[in-house]
């Protein structure tokens, strides 16, 4: 074995650069130990040099005792005999050169290679006699690999802000453990396609890994190597890509067919991997540059002497012909099934021939001479003739390029930082490209054209949006989107939208169409939080209509639409018979708060009665994540069917209830209303207590918990590996969480947590790291560049955001089309002493968006103690914004009747029929529902009895629009005016075929009784 093992994200076997690694093996209980690393000769160091090198500390064990193995270092002797570690130099992230610094500053992962720089300051003209690796084994035994050691000139980081974006981060991961999960994308922002460099040409998931796909090169062992530039419309790996065609440049005549033997082997140093150019100097004496267009990519290779034409899938058709500007391709690749064809239109400049090989397009294109050559390519998903329209407009490479680089320079633009490190600036930058990629253009030209991602024949024109996962997004991403460029985040909201218009429901996940992906119908939330900011450009309208078919219409189909619902309307949650019928609970909570805020919106400039009955009934139900609150063991539980907590109950275990976490995991997800969540857990103190044991709780990732996973899914090691007890902080679903602490005032503790997260979890940018897990569509990265500027969109449905002290000195954020906002931190530490707004003092943790957006300067005292800032107030809360209990239906359950609760027993009713529904005991009631089976206008009256059947009460409803089948609609009682009564007696007015009835107890009056 000359390499690690078994290494997460890493090809098994070789060294970091070299094939045989140096490995040192330690005895446990011996404290530090020390090794010479072998050095060919003195290494002399020059002015402005660093040490650099790359350690891979193997684990020995599954459990906490594992993380030993941190505890090592590299240091140095120098030729008066001073070590490194004595004259206080320290790594690129201001550790010392100690085993017990570098341990304790919980910055090496395990299982993976970690890189370390140390600025080589003060020792020019000093040479380095000796290397020693030193490493500590407490408990277990100890494996370290040491590689690609030595002295060289520091990089200097660009100056442009551009320049600063590394595409590669995320990349070196795997589907074993992640560190975002990226590909080396190009595109313009928002775009239409992506411009992919493959390491692996076959990959629809992987396709670029920063060392799992090494291979031996012609140009020396253990190199990377690229196998095509490709068309990519990847959302994630783990959904997979489609639409990839790749053009791979030889310096070959006559190239071999086989994929692998054609790859040409680079140097990660050689790669520009900017998000407008991606260029990379190849072996063979070949160099390719990549550049975006709309819905287009450019090529420049020199020294080619053909060029290898590739991709995934069928080509359902082939054409070719010489014209005047060179070889013009026509293809139409069909690559996944229910995902739209794909219309290629390829122009090779010059004379050229193409030549194919087999009943696939594995063929090659032959060049006349090894000069420069330019390769346009347009794609379309409506004809070949719009893809040559896409092309045109997208113009020659240098056009493209100039393009991209001003649309990329005016995304950038809307931040800038003063205070920042290198590694900060590089985080900020390339967490502004994630950003701004996603989600995508789905529209070609003028006219929007598109082939529908629903019945894929349809050419439809309008704008569309794609390529998303809003479980994911609605916590940071759309939030960062609103406040940076609001006109364009109501433009790409609206694209959403028009999925509602094309299939009549909008996506959980897009890519393109919807997918069955995650739980929550999150798009409701993105709704409501920008229409509360004041975004423009959307339907609001339409926009209402979507949310509300989401929550009160049982979906015909499993990728769209909320699960279990047509149950959990009426029970108060989703039951275990729906798979994470927990955590759907928990989501629709979350949206059902959206809604209500988003029927606000709309009802300002009306008085909408039925408007005002949907908002009080959608924030009633955004409480109803107290339904599957077990407050004798502090957890959300899922319930069954009956009712009753679900059996062999495990807090650590994962899975079941759970969506991609635990019952630890979800002990805070209610993010919308933690003043509520606190009163679950028994009052603030509590709440804050239980955070405590959260954080001190270690996480183990142990397959044996892993629940209906059956293994310890990655993001299980991740959360272990995080080193914060349970914060998976690697996932989304514990985003929120650190902030969770300010409602129960201990503000502090928040800001400590997300402090160390900064510092610890989003390193390794240089080594293709860089995040923690999953950098899903610009979610954590939004996450990142919003905790280090100092605020934080917490709540939900709230338009605003908590304050918390920032990683940079000062941030100027100039909104397109808007005002500067100016946040300054004055002194130094990791606490918040006082902050100011406009010169005023401000004491609420908590900023409305509205304060921000008119200009504003914000100026934040750190301090490097505690010191209580703010400790009297909190964050937004939903029931503290609209006060109220959850629903509560009043009526007797009845089986195979209008209130069995079930919302499947459908009963006809002509008209002047009637349906006599008890109710349990005389209840004041100040809402109901009534749903239908079929869609049409129903007539309806109810009488309200008393205990002796005597109407105490009459109302009566005329043409009550249902414009969906099972669509469950919420009136108010007598408009209004509550009533009390025992029973109630509906009688139809019109045929109707009904499903459910349901009677609404008056929140009100039982808040009234609880005091």
């Amino acid at each position: 074995m000359k390499g690690p093992r078994d290494p997460v994200a890493a090809r098994a076997g070789v060294g970091y650069s070299s094939e045989d690694a140096w490995l040192l093996e330690v005895a446990p209980g011996v404290g530090d130990v020390e090794a010479e690393f072998p050095l060919e000769a003195p290494i002399e160091v020059a002015d402005g040099d660093e040490l650099r090198f790359v350690v891979f500390p193997e684990s020995a064990s599954a459990d906490e005792r594992r993380w030993e193995s941190t505890y090592l270092c590299l240091d140095a002797v120098l030729d008066d005999g001073r070590r490194l570690s004595e004259v206080g130099l320290v790594d690129q992230y201001g550790q010392a050169l100690t085993t017990a610094a570098q341990g304790q500053g919980k910055r090496a992962l395990v299982d993976q290679w970690n890189l370390r720089r140390v600025a080589l300051t003060g020792l020019a003209g000093r040479r380095i006699e000796r290397l020693l690796v030193v490493a500590r084994a407490a408990e277990v035994p100890l494996r370290v690999w040491v590689d690609d050691v030595g002295v060289r000139p520091v990089r200097p980081l660009p100056a442009e802000p551009l320049d600063q974006v590394d595409i590669r981060r995320g990349t070196h991961s795997s589907d074993r453990f992640s560190r975002g999960n990226n590909a080396p994308l190009v595109g313009l922002p928002h775009g239409g396609v992506f411009g992919l460099p493959m390491t692996n040409a076959a990959a629809g998931n992987w396709p670029y890994a920063w060392h799992a796909h090494n291979r031996d090169t012609d140009g020396g062992p253990n190199r990377p190597a690229i196998e095509a530039f490709a068309t990519s419309h990847i959302p994630s790996p783990w959904m997979g890509d489609h639409g990839v065609f790749g053009v791979m440049p030889s310096p070959l005549i006559e190239p071999d067919d086989d994929r692998r033997a054609r790859a040409l082997g680079f140097d990660h140093d050689d790669e520009e991997a900017g998000p407008h150019r991606y260029a990379v100097a190849l072996d063979g004496g070949v160099t390719a540059e990549l550049v975006p267009g709309d819905f287009a990519l450019g090529m420049r290779f020199t020294g080619a002497r053909s060029l290898v034409l590739d991709h995934h899938g069928e080509i359902r058709s082939l054409t070719c012909e010489n014209g005047r500007e060179g070889l013009i391709v026509r293809a139409l690749l069909d690559d996944r099934e229910g995902k739209p064809a794909q219309h290629i239109h390829l122009r090779v400049e010059g004379t050229s021939q193409l030549r194919l090989g087999g009943g696939r397009l594995r063929g090659h294109i032959a060049l006349n001479g090894a000069r420069a050559v330019d390769v346009r390519l347009g794609i379309s998903t409506v004809s070949d003739e719009q893809a040559a329209a896409n092309l045109e407009a997208a113009g020659s490479f240098d056009e493209m390029a100039a393009r991209a680089r001003a649309a990329w320079e005016q995304a950038l633009s809307t931040i800038e930082v003063e205070g920042a490190s290198e590694d900060q600036l590089v985080s900020i930058r390339s967490g502004l490209y994630r950003l701004f990629l996603y989600p995508n253009r789905y529209g070609e030209g003028p006219g929007h054209a598109h082939t529908s991602p629903y019945d894929l024949t349809t050419v439809r024109h309008a704008p569309m949006t794609v390529t998303h996962g809003f479980w994911d997004t609605y916590r940071t991403a759309w939030p960062l989107l609103a406040l940076l460029d609001p006109a364009g985040a109501g433009e790409l909201a609206e694209g959403f939208v028009e999925h509602f218009r094309d299939r009549g429901w909008t996506p959980r996940w897009s890519a393109p169409a919807a997918e069955d992906c995650m739980t929550g119908t999150t798009f409701d939330t993105v709704l409501a939080d920008l229409a509360l900011r004041g975004v423009p450009g959307i339907d609001l309208e339409t926009a209402y209509a979507s949310a509300l078919k989401n929550a009160t219409v049982p979906a015909d189909d499993v990728r769209v639409g909320r699960k279990g619902l047509r149950r959990a309307i009426f029970r108060g949650y989703v039951a275990t018979e729906t798979h994470e019928g927990m955590s759907w609970t928990l989501d629709n909570a979350i949206n059902d708060w959206g809604i209500s805020r988003l029927a606000r919106v709309l009802n300002e400039d009306r008085a909408s009665e039925d408007l005002a009955a949907e908002g009080e009934y959608f924030s009633r139900r955004a409480l109803g994540y107290r339904n599957v609150f077990d407050t004798s063991r502090g957890f959300f539980i899922g319930r069954t069917p009956s009712g009753d907590w679900r059996d062999g109950f495990d807090p650590d275990e994962w899975g079941h209830d759970y969506t991609e976490t635990n019952a630890w995991g979800t002990a805070f997800t209610a993010p919308h209303d933690g003043a509520g969540l606190a009163a679950l857990h028994g009052g603030e103190a509590a709440l804050g207590a239980k955070l405590d044991d959260f954080f001190a709780r270690p996480e183990t990732g142990a397959a044996s918990l892993s629940g209906h996973y059956g293994f310890a899914i990655h993001e299980m090691t991740e959360a272990r590996d995080v080193r914060m007890g349970m914060l998976g902080l690697s996932n989304q679903p514990a985003h929120h969480i650190p902030f969770m602490y300010m409602f129960a005032g201990r503000h502090d503790d928040a800001h400590r947590i997300v402090h160390e997260c900064l510092g610890r979890l989003f390193v390794g940018s240089d080594l293709g790291q860089g995040y923690p897990g999953d950098e899903d569509n610009g979610e954590m990265s939004a996450w990142y560049v919003f905790a280090t500027i100092g605020l934080y969109p917490l709540v939900p449905g709230s338009a605003s955001y908590v304050i918390v002290p920032p990683s940079v000195r000062r941030t100027v954020l100039r909104p397109r089309d808007g005002k500067e906002i100016v946040i300054e931190a004055v002194g130094s530490g990791g606490y918040i002493r006082s902050v100011t707004l406009g010169g005023a003092p401000w004491d609420e943790i908590s900023i409305p968006h509205a304060r921000l957006v008119d200009g504003a300067r914000l100026v934040i005292e750190l301090s490097e103690v505690p010191c209580g800032w703010a400790k009297d107030s909190r964050p937004q809360s939903a029931s503290r914004i609209a006060p109220g209990l959850p629903v509560t239906d009043a009526t007797v359950v009845a089986p195979a009747s209008l209130t069995d609760d079930t919302g499947e027993t459908a009963i006809a009713l002509r008209s002047g029929e009637q349906v006599e529904v008890p109710l349990v005991g005389g209840r004041r009631l100040s809402l109901y529902t009534v749903t239908s089976a079929e869609p049409g206008d129903l007539a309806w009256a109810l009488d309200y009895l008393d205990a002796g059947g005597a109407t105490v009460a009459r109302e009566e409803r005329a043409a009550e629009t249902y414009v969906w089948a099972g669509q469950t609609r919420v009136f108010r009682v007598r408009r209004g005016d509550p009533v009390v009564a025992c029973a109630v007696r509906f009688t139809a007015l019109s045929d109707c075929v009904l499903t459910q009835l349901e009677l609404i107890e008056d929140d009100l009056e039982n808040r009234q009784d609880e005091h």
